[in-house]
């Protein structure tokens, strides 16, 4: 009688004395490979049938593997395996059943396949591998005998299946715990030379009996303290020449919560002390001597930096009242001047020389320049003071355009430029300070008209609405020298110019820009500016339609 054949009975001693050497085989390995080598030994003594796996699932690659196998070839046994899953083990693995085929050629499911085995198969046998409720594998009979396997082959491989269930599960948990103790204990001697290598000191004493049962950490031995010498030993003892941390670990035994800064001689010390749940006391050191030091200094700084910001903000509001003093004592003669003048050409123009009345014209002129520049420096002071007042109305600006145009056309012509304006129809609604807005046009256009010489300059006027607020664009462009990446970052300073050639080149205090920016910025927008040397720069500001 084959071993399949033997019935399940007590009164089968071999079969039972089998069992039991199997069963201890299985249990007493440690690893999977033992594990598997067991198996299949089990397998191979009471399974007779030609082809026998055990398929187990592998939670790290997500599928089913062959662990164990007998009757097929290396080729043939990764062929099972890649193809488990579609068929009979995937099945049974996904519901768990015993599957017995007595004949494949009846198999309804028609997941039998011989393409990787050197027989034919006409029956088969799964039963599933399971710990309690949890699936973990299928164990496969094959043979190429019609209806091979009988009811004593299904109740010992029932037996093997819930054995190898049994182990692999105490394998896994084996192996997961292992696993977690090495991180653990990785994690700890990591930690271990963290705490080694801080410059703190970490104690950990009794309550009760004060003695101390752990002391690490680098700053040990910076307050002069053997770490050796303190584990084992009682406070007061190791303490003994720290008489304020002695102090102050006797406060934090006692229940009061100590959270403070210990002066030890030149040094400060941080103590934090916190008890466990399991009655110990924990102190935590802390040199912080450098820190404070590094605050203190930083605290000075401060206070000189806030002396030097008051002192620049008296200076600047005594330099704004002084520039506004000034201005106005130089803008009553320049004015008188400029009327003088006037009056001489207009009465005597005629009868004066060539000479004279070309004289006159150009000391007109020079007060006119003079007095533009003084009007900048006082517009300048006033913004930089706050009293810069603005004044919004309802602005027309179609009137404001022709009056920038004319204002701009004698610069235009004499850089022999074409000036274009791109505005919708109708122009769009916008309230203001006309004037600011009537000085910030005709800077950026004198400028684009300056720097530019047989070119064209446009300005161009969108309506936009951003975050539900309307907004009136206004973008002016020229096709002139432009400007580099440097130049561009200090363009908006007060008194600045690209560079100094430019302001040899063409005139000019370096304040018009940095007004317009103020005005633009005081009415609620913002201006921006990009360029490149040798083709033209494009200025570009903003605001809203109504005043903020």
């Amino acid at each position: 009688m084959s071993r399949s054949g033997l019935a399940i009975d007590p009164a089968n001693r071999h079969l039972i004395e089998l069992l039991s050497s199997i069963s201890s085989g299985i249990a007493s390995v440690n690893d999977l490979a033992g594990f598997a080598q067991e198996i299949e030994h089990a397998l191979d003594q009471l399974c007779d049938a030609e082809y026998i796996a055990l398929y187990l699932w592998d939670f790290e690659a997500k599928r089913l593997r062959t662990f164990a196998g007998r009757g097929f070839s290396p080729t043939e046994r990764a062929e099972a395996e890649r193809t488990a899953w579609e068929r009979h083990p995937g099945s049974v693995f996904r519901e768990p059943r015993l599957l017995h085929v007595p004949d494949v050629l009846n198999d309804r499911e028609q997941q039998t396949q011989n393409s990787a085995r050197s027989f034919v198969v006409r029956s088969r046998l799964f039963m599933p591998v399971m710990c309690r409720d949890e699936v973990l594998g299928v164990i496969g009979l094959a043979s190429g005998t019609l209806n091979r396997f009988t009811d004593g082959d299904i109740a010992v491989l029932g037996f093997i299946s819930r054995l190898t269930g049994v182990v692999y599960r105490q394998l896994l948990d084996r192996i997961e715990r292992q696993r977690a103790e090495t991180s653990l204990a990785t994690t700890a001697r990591r930690l271990q030379l963290v705490v080694d290598a801080l410059p703190i000191a970490l104690l950990s004493l009794d309550p009760d009996t004060r003695r101390i049962s752990l002391a690490k950490g680098a700053g040990l031995r910076q307050l002069g303290l053997d770490p050796a010498a303190c584990l084992g030993a009682r406070t007061d003892e190791a303490l003994a020449g720290f008489p304020a941390l002695s102090d102050a670990v006797r406060r934090a035994v006692a229940g009061d919560a100590v959270s403070e800064q210990l002066a030890m001689g030149d040094r400060v010390i941080s103590f934090q002390a916190a008890a466990h749940r399991g009655g110990e006391l924990t102190v935590l050191l802390f040199d912080i001597t450098d820190l404070r030091r590094a605050l203190d200094e930083l605290t000075l700084a401060n206070s000189d930096l806030e002396q030097a910001r008051d002192q620049a903000l008296e200076a600047t509001r005594a330099k704004s009242s002084f520039l506004a003093a000034m201005s106005h004592e130089l803008r009553t003669p320049l004015n008188a001047i400029i009327g003088y003048t006037e009056l001489l050409l207009e009465e005597h123009g005629d009868l004066a020389s060539p000479g004279f009345a070309a004289d006159l014209e150009r000391v007109g002129a020079s007060a006119r320049h003079l007095l533009g520049l003084i009007s900048d420096v006082l517009d300048l002071s006033k913004i930089e003071a706050g009293k810069f007042a603005l004044h919004p109305e309802d602005i027309d600006l179609g009137a404001l355009l022709a009056s920038i145009d004319a204002a701009c056309r004698p610069g235009q012509q004499r850089r022999g430029n074409r000036f274009v304006l791109d505005a919708p129809e109708p122009l769009p609604a916008l309230r203001a300070d006309a004037t600011a807005l009537r000085g910030i046009l005709i800077n950026l256009l004198g400028n684009a008209h300056k720097f530019t010489h047989h070119g064209t300059v446009t300005l161009r006027l969108r309506e936009q609405v951003e975050d539900g607020a309307p907004r009136v664009v206004f973008v002016v462009e020229d096709t002139g020298i432009g400007m580099s990446e440097p130049q561009l970052r200090r363009i908006f300073d007060n008194f600045t110019q690209a560079d100094a050639s430019i302001a040899r080149r063409f005139g000019g205090t370096g304040l018009g820009l940095a007004i317009t920016l103020n005005l633009v910025q005081l009415m609620g927008g913002d201006i921006s500016v990009t360029s490149q040397p040798g083709a033209g720069s494009v200025f570009t500001f903003w605001l809203p339609s109504a005043p903020i």
